[in-house]
């Protein structure tokens, strides 16, 4: 049983290797990345309480802001950090699940605030992903989804409606 795991794996990988540049299982290349940004409008509350909202929002999508955040400066309504997102390699059904790393930027003026999300090449050490410096273009989308679901959150948050349902998969 344990030869038949290893040469399935061996197999998915030489795949993902020889798949067409056109494919979804198909790494991105790195010109295929772009910052996602995000722009919140006639939120009704001053940079203070924007920046409250938001920083209380990563601290409980994301479980703990510190581990999160890098820069907190409510001064200037400015929060900078990274996330680390999930992702499925191939469209088949047996494959892994990766870990890439991604920036996040978020400045809050008075009634309106801005997020920026920008995937990172790299591996990190959770990945199970090693050879993958960059998402597959399945992968990719996923995040993408992923970016806009933790967006519309994030708004709803700034609105001070606060629903987090959508971030418990992150």
């Amino acid at each position: 049983m344990k030869k038949y795991v290893v040469s399935l794996f061996v197999a998915l990988a030489l795949f993902g290797c020889a798949t067409d540049p056109n494919s979804p299982d198909y790494p991105i290349s790195q010109s295929d990345v772009q910052a996602e940004t995000f722009t919140y409008i006639n939120l009704g509350s001053d940079k203070t309480e924007l920046w409250k909202r938001a920083r209380n929002y990563i601290a409980t999508a994301y479980g703990d802001s510190k581990a999160v955040l890098r820069v907190e400066d409510e001064s200037g309504g400015t929060l900078i950090g990274k996330g680390l997102i999930r992702w499925k390699m191939l469209t088949t059904p047996l494959s892994p699940y990766c870990y890439s790393e991604y920036d996040i930027r978020f400045v809050a003026k008075d009634s309106k605030a801005r997020l920026q999300l920008e995937l990172l090449p790299g591996v990190p050490a959770i990945s199970e992903c090693v050879g993958w410096r960059l998402p597959s273009k399945y992968g990719y989308e996923q995040i993408l989804s992923s970016f806009s679901a933790m967006s519309e959150q994030l708004e709803s948050s700034l609105r001070g409606e606060g629903k987090l349902d959508a971030m418990k998969n992150f």
